[in-house]
């Protein structure tokens, strides 16, 4: 069997699922050829303190966007020069070298931005002759450490991410635009909104909002649901807290005018996703390609600038989502797309479904399974 070794890091959901979408399809796809094992590079391989990134991380968001956003921004600039871009390199290497000799594989897929030069530096010094592909999981506009010429490929999930790769120096013969990765079980859905709402005991015919944070319950949900309730909407709420246990039991404690079912921890998302009628959610892009593949109209309540606006405008640009930052907007913009007959609903939903991009999973999988060795 071929074995691969998936460079990610638990900074954010996002690598994660990403990789466990990718093993998912490669098993679909081609059954028992291959095995998988994921590595959180952050924790593992970085040097003191930054080995403790994983567990900061959601508290660094939530506590100082602003913080976190500038040091994106100062990333993606101070990159173009030379010197710190083989700097970082050289100061990575043995750290590289570590984790190459730890987690040996037939082929090795980065879903992480910040280990895909240090990789194939490594990988070049060392004479370590395997596929090293890249798998992009940011969306419309990626960091450009994501971007290295020596891979074997990289895999882009948007034309933009793709023109970006190109403007910084990767031939076009070793970049594919092969869409976002997204999990099959959301491709290949098949449950109507009718049979979803059953199995989660919603009912049948009455809106529902569904409003999630992420596996760790990040952003102010409890003052979202507390500004929509105040409304005069017809609808009823079903809130995904993740594993904020903090914020499930405020929103358990409160006094509600509308019904509002709380949630934990769920790893059966699409289901909620299709029983929904809107979708209240923070502009990570993972999320947001999730509920585009089911077809479900997004409003969303914030983005990190810089790393997740250029997800808001292309979203907004092609009419898959509203941009409402803040509870006071977010209520506004779920109040008005209620309203008028659910015509403003249904041209969201129209521009949801233009967006999906459900065999872009498939894609990726014949994109790996070809550069695997036979």
């Amino acid at each position: 069997m071929t074995h691969i070794v998936y460079l990610m890091s638990d900074t954010g959901g996002g690598h994660r699922a990403a990789c466990r979408a990718m093993q998912a399809a490669l098993e679909k796809r081609y059954p028992g050829q291959y095995t998988g094992e994921l590595v959180d590079m952050w924790k593992d391989y970085m040097p003191f303190p930054l080995y403790y990134m994983p567990e900061l991380y959601p508290k660094w968001v939530n506590a100082s966007p602003r913080t976190y956003a500038v040091q994106y921004w100062l990333n993606d600039r101070i990159f173009h020069l030379r010197a710190v871009d083989r700097a970082y390199q050289r100061q990575m290497f043995r750290h590289m070298i570590r984790f190459f000799a730890e987690h040996p594989a037939d082929v090795y897929v980065c879903a992480h931005s910040v280990f895909v030069r240090p990789g194939m530096y490594a990988l070049r010094r060392a004479g370590i002759q395997k596929p090293f592909l890249t798998v992009i999981t940011d969306y419309a506009w990626p960091v450009m450490v994501w971007y290295d010429a020596r891979a074997n490929k990289t895999l882009v999930p948007t034309q933009r991410a793709y023109e970006r790769g190109l403007r910084l120096g990767v031939p076009a013969e070793r970049m594919i635009n092969t869409g976002p990765v997204v999990h099959p079980k959301f491709a290949d859905l098949t449950m109507s909104k009718a049979e979803a709402r059953a199995q989660l005991g919603w009912p049948a015919k009455t809106p529902v909002i569904l409003l999630v944070g992420g596996g760790d319950g990040m952003g102010p949900l409890v003052e979202m649901v507390r500004a929509i309730d105040a409304r005069p909407v017809q609808a009823e709420f079903a809130v995904i807290a993740g594993r904020n246990a903090q914020m499930k039991a405020a929103l358990d404690s409160a006094q509600w005018r509308h019904t509002v079912r709380t949630y934990g921890f769920v790893d059966n998302i699409e289901v909620y996703m299709r029983a929904a009628d809107l979708m209240v959610t923070k502009a990570g892009p993972a999320t947001m390609i999730e509920a585009a593949t089911v077809g479900l109209p997004m409003v969303i309540s914030g983005a990190i600038p810089f790393q997740e606006t250029p997800n808001v405008d292309y979203m907004v640009e092609r009419g898959a989502g509203v941009f409402a930052p803040g509870p006071a907007n977010v209520a506004a913009a779920v109040e008005r797309l209620l309203g008028n007959e659910g015509h403003d609903l249904h041209a969201l939903a129209e521009g949801v479904r233009k967006l999906a991009e459900p065999e872009a999973i498939w894609r990726i999988a014949a994109e790996i399974h070809a550069a695997a060795p036979r």
